[in-house]
């Protein structure tokens, strides 16, 4: 019997550690070393790592990003895009000199969530 309930505490202990549900994810974008004015990021869960679930899409202002809280990504390996402002976002256009192709990486998010921070290279 106290086997039983040692090994139901393991499995309680281990699930509630899991941390699978969705997690704030927010950071930086540079370009080149300088803050991105205007773009936008993109997490697309990688599923040979094992992830899975909804990506998410966040805009870049003023070199920053937060991904809002209804659509949180899960912790996991993601293949990040960063580009420059989307077509009618209403960007000033005076950024249109900052576009570039988009960027794509690799990030981790890990399981309590975090910040992390992008520098796109300037020539892709």
């Amino acid at each position: 019997m106290t086997h039983l309930r040692t090994l139901a505490a393991g499995l309680a202990l281990a699930a509630a550690g899991c941390g699978s549900g969705p997690v704030p994810v927010s950071g930086t974008v540079t370009r080149n070393g300088d803050p991105l004015p205007a773009g936008y990021v993109t997490f697309e869960p990688d599923p040979a790592a094992g992830t899975t679930g909804p990506g998410a899409t966040a805009p870049v202002q003023n070199g920053a990003f937060a991904l809002p809280p209804d659509h949180a990504v899960a912790p996991g390996k993601y293949l990040v895009r960063i580009g420059p402002p989307m077509l009618g976002s209403g960007s000033d256009k005076a950024l249109a000199a900052t576009a570039f192709k988009p960027w794509e990486t690799t990030a981790e998010v890990p399981p309590g969530g975090g910040t992390l921070a992008f520098d796109v290279p300037a020539k892709p």
